[in-house]
């Protein structure tokens, strides 16, 4: 025998709470993950921040901001807190960069390396060192751009197109006749 649930007038039937009280968890469940997500956009708009500090340019892509941030994190998981923790102390003491370094190594000596670690970021567009380093910018690249009224950075390929296939160790130098 089916019973249907009643519904009752001027009240919630319990069956009624049960689906009220479930939608309200699954909507809290829900917007949860929007409050943690407000931290990865402060260390990012902290990093930038940093970044606009360090370089002394306003003129930096967020974007390529983003990507900066991820590498350097994907490297150290703690370099969001850091660059943040660095940002907070600078903006708070008002450190001028020219006094940044020394500052550093008296005040707050685990953050001296958070700022070339930005710099090689901004500058080289590259992150880490040796076996982890990884190239994140290039013809983007601070160094790059510097400089970009009067040169423009190299492609990868020196030479024809599909050169760069054959391995450069292995050549064949044959002597040419010069012609008299």
């Amino acid at each position: 025998m089916n019973t249907i649930p009643q519904f009752t007038p001027g009240g919630f039937a319990p069956q009624r709470r049960l689906l009220l009280g479930g939608a309200l968890a699954v909507s809290v469940a829900y917007l949860a993950p929007w409050s943690r997500a407000a931290e990865p956009a402060a260390d990012a708009s902290r990093f930038m921040a940093l970044s606009r500090y360090l370089t002394e340019r306003d003129d930096l892509s967020a974007r390529q901001g983003a990507r900066l941030l991820a590498g350097l994190q994907a490297l150290d998981a703690q370099f969001g807190a850091q660059a943040a923790a660095l940002w907070q102390w600078i903006d708070s003491q008002h450190v001028p960069l020219a006094q940044l370094n020394e500052r550093l190594k008296a005040d707050k000596p685990e953050l001296a390396a958070v700022p070339a670690a930005v710099m090689q970021a901004w500058y080289l567009g590259i992150v880490g060192a040796g076996k982890q380093a990884k190239a994140l910018a290039y013809e983007f690249a601070l160094n790059a751009q510097v400089v970009s009224d009067k040169l423009k950075p190299p492609t990868y390929s020196y030479g024809l197109y599909g050169s760069w296939t054959s391995n450069p160790t292995t050549f064949n130098l044959q002597r040419v006749p010069v012609q008299t």
